[in-house]
Formats: structure tokens, sequence, C-alpha cells
């Protein structure tokens, strides 16, 4: 005998806020009011949708009861069609495969072998199925245009009133708009003072490089001069120490303060242009061709995947860059809807 299931589930739906399919989950429903769209200009009537869970696999005997009142079968009978519709509907699902339920909706796994269920349009609210949505349109009303009053002719017994005083006109500084530019022209003024300090102090070093080049014992003269000029201040006995202490090369050192100096102003801007940098986890794994598919449809859509393997565990998220807290939710969103994953973690941010 050929029993149509999911027309008993359908019909259940209506008549039950929650039911189980014995062994593999249960669906619940949510009643929401009526809703206004003002942007399309319509009204949504009362409705009731759809959940899945797997966790509810208790029987709790409806689905069960009326298969076997609507064919006449026994308890028995009925329960074991029922385990084999589960057993096909599990079969479809580990091939990957899109389980259709009619009027219902949409059963399949995701990467990391969860049941997603997408529902179908139906409205299970018995009190209002079939109710259209409602268009309406906002009633225009004309604009009254007060009439001025028309000034009483002047008398020639009353003086006409004397006008105001003229006021000053307000100065004002006119505003600038682009503060988009305002802040690049910012950058590039700082970079050039920058790289002009970095010019001059570089410039003086190899200055005074030649000059202990081309005459080093005035060099040597003039340290012991103030050597000397310092003992007559402090009194202080100095070291009569032939030795010279080794002079570090100045041009060495400039270049590596112009190079810090350059890589700092690289960092600024950088950070100005990209902002900080983010990595989500969207799952933990202990399977790795989980997690190597998981990795596969993340490069497909272009993301910059993070993967990390901790012990047996395998890591996989995406690492980019942001100006605002908000692209962070938005990319969480983004990977809820290609994945299936409802809780993604922030790692760094």
């Amino acid at each position: 005998m050929q029993i149509d299931i999911p027309a008993h589930i359908e019909k259940l739906l209506f008549l039950h806020d929650a039911l189980v399919i014995p062994g593999f989950g249960g669906f619940t429903a949510t009643r929401t009011p009526a809703s206004t769209d003002y942007v399309g200009g319509t009204v949504n009537p009362p409705a009731k949708t759809l959940a899945f869970s797997e966790n509810l696999t208790i029987d709790d005997g409806l689905l069960t009861a009326d298969i076997a009142d609507a064919h006449g079968l026994s308890t028995e009978d009925a329960g074991r069609a029922l385990e084999e519709f589960v057993e096909k509907m599990r079969n479809l699902l580990d091939q990957r495969e899109i389980v259709t339920l009619p009027g219902i909706g949409r059963l399949y796994k995701n990467y990391v072998q969860k049941i997603q269920f997408l529902p179908d349009a139906t409205n299970f609210n018995a009190a209002s199925y079939g109710l259209p949505p409602l268009q309406f349109s906002p009633i225009a009303r004309a604009r009254e245009v007060e009439q001025t009053p028309t000034p009483a002719p002047p008398s020639p017994l009353v003086p006409p009133p004397m006008p105001p005083p003229p006021m000053p006109e307000p100065t004002y500084a006119p505003e600038r708009s682009g503060g988009g530019s305002n802040t690049g022209t910012a950058l590039g003024i700082f970079l050039l003072l920058a790289a002009l300090t970095a010019g001059i102090w570089y410039w003086q070093h190899r200055k005074k490089a030649a000059e202990l080049e081309q005459n080093p014992d005035a060099n040597i003269a003039k340290t012991e001069q103030s050597n000397k000029d310092e003992k007559s201040k402090t009194g202080t006995p100095l070291t009569e120490d032939p030795a010279v202490a080794p002079v570090e090369d100045p041009e060495k050192a400039a270049q590596e303060s112009l190079e810090a100096k350059e890589k700092e102003a690289r960092e600024k801007v950088n950070l100005a242009r990209n902002g900080r940098e983010c990595i989500l986890i969207i799952a933990s794994l202990s399977d790795k061709n989980n997690a190597e598919k998981l990795r596969k449809l993340l490069t497909d859509e272009e993301y910059q995947e993070y993967y990390q393997q901790a012990g047996k565990k395998h890591i996989v998220g995406i690492r980019f860059f942001y100006l605002k807290p908000a692209e962070i939710e938005e990319k969480k969103k983004e990977l809820m809807t290609l994945t299936g994953v409802t809780y993604i973690a922030v790692k760094k941010k």
C-alpha cells in the first residue's frame, strides 16, 4: 500500500503547533500577527511559520495514529511504514540530496552534517489560510492654501509706522564638503614632512662624516678642548686615556632611521586604507575531509581563508580587514547564509 506520509504531515501541521517524526526530528510552528509592508503597499494576514529541529525525536503518537486511522492499519504497521519513510529520507540526505516535502519545505545537509530546513510559503494558520495579501495605496490629500488678507488702506489721521533699522548681514565661513579629500590632503602633508625631516637629518650626518674624514686631527683637538672645559667647570678629574672609542658609522645609522620612518609611514597608510584585521572562526571540525570541503567553499567564494590545526581539531575561518565594527556583523551574516552555521566566533579584531 502506497502511503503519502508528507500529506499526513501537512494536514497535522494545520491542527497542531508541534509534530514529531519518530527517529528523525520534529517541526515547531510560530504564530506571527498581521504585518504591514509600507514599501510594497501590502497587508499580510496572520501566519504560522515552521522550523525544524533534529533534537525532537521522542514520538508524540500524532503522526502514527493519523496514518493508522486514515488507512485502517494497526499501530505497528503504521509505525513500520513510518520507519521506512525515515530511512529513505536519511539515505537521500547522506548522499547530499535534497528531500522535498510538498507543501511543507525542503531538507538538506550542510557542510557540518547538520540538517537544514527551507520552508515553503504555505500559511499553516487555519484561521487565515487562503487569505491573500491586501493591496493598499496612500490617500492623497490636497493642501489648502491660506489666503493672505488684504491690508486695510492707511488712515490719513494715523502716521505710517517707521520701518525697522536694517540688520547687519551675518558673516559666516562656508562649510567645505569632502571629508575624504581633507583626510587625504592631511595624510599627504604628513608623509611629505616626514620625508623632508629624514632627508635633512641624513644630510647633516653625511656632512659631519665628511668633516671627520677630511680633518680628523682637528676633531680630536676639539674633543680634548671640550673635555678640558668640562674639567675646569666641574673640577672633576678626567682620565687621560689615549685610546679613542670607536665611532658609529653615521651613514648606516641614518639609513636605519630612514627605513624605520618609512616603515611607520607605510603602516599608517595601510591602516587608513584597509583598516584593522579581523579573523572569524566558522567551525572546529574533527573530520579532515569536512574541513577541506569547507576551505574549498570559502576559496571558491573568494574569501581569504584562515586555517589552523590544533591536535585533532581543524579550525577553519576567514580573515579580512575592516574600517567599521558593523562590517564584522555583515561578514558573519554572509557566512551564516553560505554555510548554514548559526554561530561564528570572532578570534581577533
